[in-house]
């Protein structure tokens, strides 16, 4: 498919180690020069402790919450943030449960809690950098869907905004109920095993995403089915409760989206019940 190999392998086991050599592969990649990062955890309300990364500009005038995609985790903006904080956006962004460092990599939790944990980042958040100035949340791909969700449910939040770029949303009817069979017959058939999706070129992309998208442990190249369903079907949920989305909006897509089909997107942008914005970027990648 395009620029990926696809196959099925078996599922390979993460620990502890291997976090915690994954993060200090990651954080010592980071350019010194470009601003200084603070790495922790938060604890959420089920107990568990979600990584965040966090760029505080001296005097901001808006925060920024930065939702990762699939596979992806909170280093997909180690390369903007830096350059955010410098036009004065503080930046917080953080491992989603089932990525990156967290407990539960490689594995589904439910839409109900990525949801919480979006809020509750909102929240911690908002601690650091006070509840006075404006706060947007960016998402990207699967990020966007887990935004637009967030909004919906939660509009005591008080958003300013939200940036959707080329966020996971899936309209057809036909393709949705192809994915459900497909991800039951991976449960049904190989519950051991997960989809191997292998990037085999990279020459869209900036150095800074090839590197990291080909070479950092922290990135997932394979998901499990369970996952993989979940995913499917918060970005089909996402069509719907658009609807319910009434801060502004700027949805961004690319041009050669190689992964998202651009009259999906456009359902869940026509869907949204504010004011919105569509930009397209020309010959632009997934991402």
């Amino acid at each position: 498919m395009g620029g990926y190999r696809i196959a099925l392998r078996h599922s390979i086991g993460w620990t502890r180690k291997d976090s915690v050599e994954g993060n200090r592969w990651a954080l010592s990649a980071l350019d010194p020069a470009t601003g200084r990062v603070l790495c922790g955890a938060f604890q959420a309300s089920d107990a568990a402790d979600v990584p965040y990364r966090m760029w505080m500009a001296r005097k901001p005038r808006a925060a920024i919450l930065l939702l990762h995609g699939c596979c992806d985790y909170s280093g997909a903006y180690d390369d903007i943030a830096p350059k955010l904080v410098r036009r004065g956006f503080s930046c917080m962004a953080y491992d989603q449960r089932g990525f990156g460092a967290t407990a539960s990599r490689g594995n589904w939790t439910s839409q109900a809690r990525m949801i919480g944990d979006a809020r509750e980042a909102i929240d911690f958040f908002r601690t650091r950098v006070g509840n006075d100035i404006p706060l947007f949340i960016l998402g990207e791909s699967m990020g966007g869907s887990v935004a637009v969700h967030t909004a919906a449910m939660h509009p005591d939040l008080n958003l300013s905004g939200l940036v959707l770029v080329a966020p996971g949303a899936l309209a057809s009817t036909l393709r949705n109920t192809l994915y459900r069979w497909f991800t039951g017959a991976l449960r049904l058939f190989a519950s051991g095993s997960e989809l191997l999706v292998e990037r085999t070129s990279a020459r869209e992309l900036s150095a800074a995403a090839a590197i990291r998208l080909l070479a950092d442990p922290m990135v997932m190249q394979g998901i499990r089915a369970d996952l993989l369903a979940g995913v499917i079907e918060m970005g089909y949920a996402a069509v719907s409760a658009a609807h319910a989305v009434r801060v502004p909006v700027l949805t961004m897509v690319a041009s050669e989206d190689d992964l998202l089909r651009a009259e999906c997107v456009r359902q869940l942008h026509d869907n949204l019940a504010g004011e919105k914005a569509w930009a397209t970027m020309d010959k632009g990648p997934h991402l």
